[in-house]
């Protein structure tokens, strides 16, 4: 009986698609947890409450139903944002990111930019006196199980990750950026690659341009460590490399038209 009500859960369609996610952020929330104690399940009990209420509000509005990828959001919010961020500040975020990043598209599937991504990049951008640019610590080892649980249930491309890490550490390595190569031993950078970066709604759909649009955030981390520090960097390479993964997909698609016209001699 046991089993059987498991399957029908993992087969629901308010978590199908999104157990491995949140499977995924099980490991760095636990160490979140033990590393700065209640207040991060505080910052995901907000988070999580604002941004299911704007979900219910929106499926009411349309009669059309929603799944958990708003909870799964609101944790790597509530992983990213500082201890000391104002409650007013992540509520309003939240509702931002939710909103324009999530729900005007029409729901989960529909959107081009991931609400978490677009949550952290509002803070970042417009409370430039908070710490939301204080990189937090998290050890690699931490995103070990959700890289094989995304990897395995196909939520994060492998060549999406192997452009990243090729654009990263070449354009380092060939600019002499020593903490580019070092962000690629950090949790964060992990977790930011599985989660935002290669998140399968956000990110390139062929794999030609998968290829591109991890080999394109790589190359604007490098670009914009520089000038920023790493949750900055990161989340904002996120942002712009998936504003461009529509356009990648449209160039791949229109190579490969070109060259199926070329063999069939069209």
């Amino acid at each position: 009986m046991i089993p059987a009500r498991l399957a029908a859960l993992a087969t629901h369609r308010l978590t199908r698609g999104q157990l491995p996610v949140l499977a995924g952020l099980l490991l760095p929330l636990f160490w979140m947890l033990v590393t700065q104690g209640p207040a991060v399940l505080l910052r995901l009990a907000l988070i999580g409450a604002i941004t299911l209420g704007w979900q219910i509000l929106f499926a009411r509005l349309r009669g059309q139903g929603f799944g958990l990828e708003g909870i799964a959001a609101a944790t790597i919010v509530a992983l990213l944002a500082p201890d000391t961020a104002p409650a007013w500040q992540l509520a309003l975020g939240t509702s931002f990111g939710v909103v324009i990043g999530l729900l005007v598209f029409g729901g989960h599937g529909r959107n081009i930019l991931h609400p978490a991504t677009v949550t952290l990049a509002f803070l970042m951008f417009s409370f430039t006196s908070e710490a939301y640019r204080i990189t937090p610590e998290l050890p690699i080892w931490t995103l070990a199980p959700a890289a094989l649980l995304l990897l395995a249930s196909g939520q994060a491309n492998w060549r999406l990750l192997l452009g990243a890490l090729i654009g990263l550490i070449g354009l380092g390595w060939l600019q002499t950026v020593p903490e580019a190569l070092e962000m690629a031993g950090t949790g964060l950078f992990w977790l930011v690659l599985l989660f935002l970066l290669a998140d399968p709604v956000a990110s390139a759909a062929t794999n030609a341009s998968r290829l591109l649009h991890g080999l394109l955030f790589g190359l604007l981390t490098v670009l914009f460590l520089q000038t920023g520090t790493a949750i900055s960097t990161l989340v904002f390479a996120t942002l712009m490399a998936a504003i461009f993964a529509p356009l990648l997909d449209a160039m791949a698609i229109a190579v490969n038209a070109r060259r199926r016209e070329r063999r069939h001699g069209r």
